[in-house]
């Protein structure tokens, strides 16, 4: 089996994917998907970048490794400990790493879930057994049990038999003598976990499951193979899509059945995949394919022999397809050849974006010896999405054609975005304005200082600064001289000191409050019990620390009216052979005043008349008594009820019968 694959590899082209069907390309793309934005090692890198995205972060970083060099070196003079401002910073940005990685933590988590969730592949039961790992078959398909089934082995022998042709068709056509035998196949249902399904898989898919992968349709339950698909988390449409399994031209291998079971189908694909022959070639390279012809000059060539001779159409008439041939078709008397055994294989379009096209071809092996393989277009009626929903169809086979990055959900999807918050840019701005105006006071502040130096050095003994530096202290003649400090600081030192000293003109403390005021939104989020779903016991999840802007939507705009509202359409008022069924609707008048109205609310519905009909408790009886309504004399206010007696009829009945028990309708 591996062999088959890694010579097919070879004649892959750079443009195209090509398959067999049942071979796991395991050496290709799984079908894991990550959604989140950190993993163990790359957190703190990326975690701390995204938190310097913020002004106000690497304005207090620079104040404190400046006050830092201030502290503990001679370069300038810090007024303030460094770790006044550190400090605050360190549990400012650890707050908020620690809101980063609780929500990364939720993506892991649901992707986790999701390519962990179990899926059924049809496998070889000897594959299984063989196996190193531990797998497991799935209970749910036949209780776990295998499946044995009878596979034919066409072996052709090595001397060919040619049937003479008559001379008004020249063409020599080679007949083989086929031994029948049989041989014993098992098949399991292995239940592997999303993750583990790789392109080239048999995958079963259940009503109501979530296609794992993007996967060719190969049978269904349904009628014709055709299946119906919910694409919501796709496209946003949540009407049902029909897809349909390749058709076969004429079944020339009998495989198109009105309807099949899971044991049929699983038995059907197993004669043209590797599950049934694991030393099967793939069916595109069969040599035979290169002198095929166009269908019409198939039929072409078949009405002109069979005009020729009756005998002759006779001869051939179970192989129509022999005849298409319009030369001399000489094959290589070779063992390795002639025992062949061919098998589907799928011949891809690359992965792209692109949902609502796909490209491809699948080739099956040929109906009969010395017949081509027989290949099959495919688009975009024929694959079934990762994300679509299988509805309306009690099981679906495929075979997995793009998996995990490849698929086209994926392709489709960003990386989950850095998003900043409206809250964040505007204390960006404002912190801009902040350090402009600061800039401005420490530059004035810097120069005003180097100017009052040099006017008042003189004076500046009492600091210890003094140009001669023999000099005693004054009024301490006595005394040795002190080591004196000959000079003041200049521009740059006084600029570094006020930027210590002014550090405060950004408050730290508008950062503490933001983020905790964020932390407290989340958790009121997550505990909302108005946002909990009850029925899917699906509790508000704040995935996203920009919950701040919630409160600041001020208008959503929709595609159309369904993807806001429930889609929920209640009968009103119908009318069936002259037979009025609801409750007649009156119409509020303008003027209503307000004690009216509480009126009618205490009856029932506002706008609805007490006089209903509801015959659907007497259809099972099939006599009901309707009451007439004078409504010439009868006015809104007042019941008028005068005797009469009605049946319902049988066009009313079937509409109440099909009204109450089909409730949806696919178009």
């Amino acid at each position: 089996m591996d062999s088959s694959a890694n010579g097919l590899r070879s004649l892959q082209e750079e443009s195209n994917r090509i398959l067999i069907l049942g071979n796991s390309e395991t050496n290709g793309s799984d079908n894991s998907v990550c959604t989140s934005k950190y993993s163990i090692l790359t957190f703190f890198p990326k975690a701390l970048r995204e938190q310097f995205r913020r002004v106000g972060n690497v304005y207090f970083l620079t104040i404190g490794v400046i006050m830092f060099i201030g502290q503990y070196t001679d370069a300038w003079n810090s007024s303030i400990s460094p770790w006044t401002t550190l400090g605050p910073l360190g549990i400012v940005i650890s707050v908020s790493l620690v809101q980063e990685g609780y929500a990364d933590v939720a993506r892991h988590r649901n992707d986790k879930k999701t390519n962990t969730h179990p899926c059924i592949l049809l496998k070889c039961a000897e594959d299984l057994d063989k196996s190193d790992k531990k797998r497991v078959r799935d209970e749910s398909v036949f209780n776990g049990k295998d499946i044995e089934i009878s596979l034919d082995i066409h072996q052709r022998s090595e001397d060919e038999s040619n049937l003479p042709l008559p001379k008004a068709y020249t063409t020599s056509v080679s007949i083989d003598v086929k031994n029948e035998k049989t041989k014993t196949v098992k098949l399991a249902f292995e239940r592997v976990q999303r993750k583990d399904i790789y392109a080239g898989d048999i995958v079963l898919m259940k009503s109501r499951d979530m296609v794992p992968a993007d996967i060719i349709l190969l049978a269904t339950s349904n009628q014709g193979g055709s299946a119906y698909i919910e694409t919501s988390s796709i496209d946003g449409e949540t009407n049902l899509k029909l897809r349909s399994s390749p058709q076969i031209p004429n079944d020339e291998l009998n495989l198109l059945q009105q309807t099949e079971t899971l044991e049929q189908a699983a038995k059907r694909l197993a004669g043209l995949t590797l599950l049934g022959y694991p030393s099967g070639v793939n069916a595109a390279e069969n040599p035979l394919n290169n002198y095929r012809e166009t269908e019409v000059e198939r039929e072409e060539s078949y009405r002109r022999i069979s005009s020729k001779s009756s005998t002759f159409k006779g001869m051939f008439a179970s192989s129509k397809r022999s005849m298409a041939y319009g030369g001399s078709i000489n094959r290589k008397k070779s063992k390795d050849v002639d025992t062949e055994t061919y098998v589907a294989s799928l011949l891809s379009e690359p992965p792209n974006p692109n949902v609502n096209n796909y490209t491809g071809k699948l080739t099956l092996p040929p109906g009969k010896d010395g017949d081509p393989s027989i290949t099959l277009p495919l688009n975009n009626e024929n694959i079934l999405l990762r994300g679509a929903v299988l509805r309306n169809t009690e099981w679906a086979v495929g075979v997995a054609c793009f998996t995990g990055d490849d698929t086209k959900l994926v392709l489709n999807s960003f990386t989950t975005p850095s998003k900043f918050s409206n809250l964040d840019v505007l204390m960006n701005k404002t912190i801009y304005v902040i350090l402009f105006v600061m800039l401005i006071c420490i530059l004035l502040l810097a120069a005003g200082a180097v100017v009052t130096n040099d006017d008042r050095f003189d004076t500046y003994w009492i600091f210890g600064i003094n140009n001669n530096t023999t000099q005693a202290w004054p009024y301490l003649p006595d005394l040795p001289p002190p080591e004196w400090e000959t000079g003041t600081e200049n521009f740059v030192q006084q600029m570094f000191l006020f930027i210590t000293l002014l550090n405060n003109f950004v408050p730290l403390s508008l950062y503490v409050t933001v983020e905790i005021v964020t932390f407290c939104m989340m958790y009121f989020i997550n505990s909302d019990r108005d946002m909990y779903h009850a029925k899917t016991d699906t509790p508000a999840s704040a995935k996203s620390t920009i919950v701040t802007d919630l409160g600041r939507v001020s208008y959503i705009f929709s595609d159309k009216t369904g993807t806001l509202t429930r889609n929920v359409m209640r009968f009103k008022r119908c009318s069936v052979d002259g037979l009025a069924f609801g409750a007649p609707i009156e119409k509020k008048s303008p003027k209503a005043t307000q004690e009216k109205e509480e009126e009618k609310s205490k009856e029932g519905d506002g706008n609805i008349s007490s006089e209903a009909f509801h015959p659907l408790k007497q259809l099972l009886v099939g006599t009901v008594s309707i009451p007439s309504l004078e409504t010439s004399e009868a006015k809104s206010n007042v019941e008028v009820i005068l005797p009469g007696e009605k049946t319902l009829t049988f066009n009313a009945e079937m509409f109440l019968r099909v009204m109450s028990l089909c409730h949806t309708v696919v178009v």
